[in-house]
């Protein structure tokens, strides 16, 4: 069997009717073509073959057509926006395809990470887990202004952008584990020294009171 057939039976053999989305809307909003949201699935994917990326990034480019405000596509016209986006990455150097017995595995290239680097510093977003555990991170950032003013800046704008909730000019709160995002972040900016995060149980009383309302209206906690 030819690699374009073979590429073609395993999408089409593994798209559901239904996924679960693996893309945030606020990461959704900042695609624009089904390689891009090809591409970004693939990265929040834990198993990185063909037939388990297809059926998310199926869902993830019909969410996107809804979002342009076009006509729903048939299931055949998905199929063929799906083995698309997979050939356009392919073509342009961001993905390797390698068969093996059943199924397609696919790599990053270099530049496939440098895209997604620059889409997540870009659209940085914490991952919500099922239930709170209650605990609240804190990102202190005491950052020297006069010599990282423009870097100061756009890190608290990353954080307003993540929907961060300020307790002090330099102390910051999110209910969710964000260390991931925030080392990356500080580390784009180059002030990753001047950042901590930490885990604590619980907040002084009337500041908990505030951002509890905060993030419950903000849709990130219950």
């Amino acid at each position: 069997m030819g690699k374009a057939k073979k590429i073609r039976n395993v999408i089409r053999r593994s798209l559901p009717d239904d996924a679960k989305p693996l893309l945030t809307p606020e990461q959704m909003e900042k695609l624009k073509t089904a390689g891009a949201v090809t591409l970004a699935v693939i990265a929040a994917a834990g198993i990185l073959t063909l037939s388990a990326v297809a059926p998310n990034a199926f869902v993830a480019i019909e969410k996107l057509f809804f979002k342009k405000g076009r006509r729903g596509l048939s299931r055949k016209e998905k199929e063929q926006k799906v083995t698309h986006a997979f050939y356009y990455l392919k073509k342009h150097g961001l993905i390797l395809m390698r068969p093996t017995k059943n199924d397609i595995r696919i790599f990053l290239t270099g530049e496939g990470r440098r895209r997604l680097k620059r889409f997540n510093i870009e659209n940085p977003v914490v991952p919500k887990p099922a239930k709170w555990n209650k605990k609240w991170w804190l990102v202190a950032a005491d950052i020297p202004t006069k010599d990282y003013k423009l870097a100061a800046d756009s890190f608290r704008d990353k954080l307003k952008q993540m929907r961060f909730r300020a307790l002090q000019r330099t102390l910051w709160v999110y209910p969710h584990d964000p260390r991931r995002e925030i080392e990356s972040l500080s580390n784009y900016y180059r002030i990753g020294h001047f950042v901590t995060v930490m885990e604590v149980s619980r907040l002084d009383l009337d500041d908990e009171v505030v951002v509890k309302s905060f993030f419950k209206q903000e849709g990130i906690i219950r």
